[in-house]
């Protein structure tokens, strides 16, 4: 065989090898760039954060109003025990006794408020984790595809690996010098192909004596353009 076909051969290889690279890349930076279970997280973490201030919220008007009703109790028994006689004690009794009232039934409604609170809160946070374990296992299902396709395609540039190893052995290192180069300097395409008349990789028009230059099974020949091997086949 000839240079231009190991040459073409090893171009092949080194393309499929550079797709493989840019493709785990790519998956990898779709793995690590996924955010929806932190998203997730930091959403149950909210809600959580919310329920805990408003069941705070509920226990500290519950503490007050059960204080109060306590002191409505003992006023009320000492206005009712028959132990004040002085009618302006009595008086003041009475006045602390009806605002007690009034305060225990502002804070009953305070009550019923914060536990609908509580309980939407808890709703919520209930919502939120069901969010989290379905994000979850979404996650997990695309993540098998992902690290499945990151398999197939580490054990695709295994073999294709072995395979560069034994053309590159074949190539003069003349030319292996010379296609590392224009591998780095044409965007990793160091050989063309014809393209009826034209360069597969530059487009420009190829002469008779080109294109039969490129198919010739002992010569190395070059686009006279873009300056990169040249294989008719």
């Amino acid at each position: 065989m000839s240079h231009s076909f190991h040459l073409y051969q090893l171009q092949k290889i080194d393309t499929q090898l550079d797709q493989g690279t840019a493709r785990i890349l790519e998956i990898k930076a779709k793995i690590d760039s996924d955010n929806r279970v932190t998203n997730a997280e930091t959403g149950v973490a909210e809600s959580l954060a919310s329920l805990k201030a408003a069941q705070a919220h509920l226990a500290k008007i519950e503490q007050e109003a059960a204080a109060k009703r306590m002191k409505l109790e003992q006023s009320e028994s000492t206005l009712y025990g028959g132990k004040v006689k002085v009618p302006k004690e009595l008086q003041d009794l009475q006045h602390e006794v009806a605002s007690l009232k009034r305060v225990v039934a502002g804070l009953e409604d305070q009550q019923l408020e914060a536990m609908m609170q509580v309980e939407e809160a808890q709703a919520s946070c209930d919502a939120a984790n069901k969010h989290l374990i379905h994000k979850q296992g979404e996650t997990t299902s695309e993540n098998a595809v992902w690290m499945g396709e990151n398999g197939m395609l580490t054990a695709l540039k295994a073999r294709l690996q072995i395979e560069r190893d034994a053309i590159v052995n074949q190539i003069d290192p003349v030319y292996l010098e010379e296609y590392a180069r224009l591998r780095k300097n044409k965007r990793g395409v160091a050989v063309a192909t014809l393209s009826e008349d034209t360069c597969s990789a530059c487009g420009s028009l190829l002469t008779a004596a080109d294109r039969q230059n490129a198919r010739s099974p002992i010569q190395v020949s070059h686009c006279p353009s873009c300056g990169r091997f040249l294989y008719g086949g």
